[in-house]
């Protein structure tokens, strides 16, 4: 359990820094129709990050997507597959997963001021997710997510994340 919450915890600070550094808009300051997004309901409520301040790493098989909103609260989908090759499919990126060619997780961040709450479909025993890839190129991966996260310091409190969609564009080489 306690590797679970450190693999969330380093996941967390990598997307952050990450997010940090390559926050830039390389299209003008619009959220055009070809760029990223992450839009879901949390609780209820809508969440929608675009272009600007989506960041989208593909290498390996190795996704990392984190969509945020100018205050820092975001959505972060990972899932990694063991041999390098990440196809389009659908991916339980739950505590119950126990597949032998990938693992992931979905993250529900929220910050106030230094203070990081984070609500992950890994972090507890009955933390659910599903990652559907939808389509991936050279250019871009979309798909959908939903899960149940659970906020992993005490497990106690959960937030749910529906209707969720995405578009990760990747940057120029």
């Amino acid at each position: 359990m306690n590797t679970i919450k450190l693999f969330g915890k380093l996941t967390i600070a990598a997307l952050t820094l990450l997010f940090i550094s390559c926050s830039g808009d390389d299209n003008g300051g619009g959220g055009s129709s070809s760029g990223g997004f992450v839009k879901a309901k949390v609780d209820g409520a809508n969440f929608s990050s675009t272009s600007q301040f989506v960041v989208t790493v593909l290498g390996e098989g190795n996704l990392v997507l984190q969509g945020a909103l100018a205050n820092g609260t975001s959505i972060a989908i990972n899932v990694f597959a063991f041999d390098g090759t990440l196809e389009t499919g659908t991916y339980n990126v739950g505590f119950s997963n126990n597949s032998e060619q990938y693992t992931g997780s979905l993250s529900y961040n929220v910050f106030s001021g230094t203070t990081a709450t984070v609500y992950s479909s890994l972090g507890c025993d009955n933390g659910t997710g599903t990652v559907e890839i939808t389509a991936i190129d050279a250019d871009k991966v979309e798909g959908t997510f939903s899960f149940d996260g659970r906020e992993i310091e005490a497990c106690s409190s959960t937030k749910s994340v529906t209707n969720g969609t995405f578009r990760g564009v990747f940057a120029a080489n």
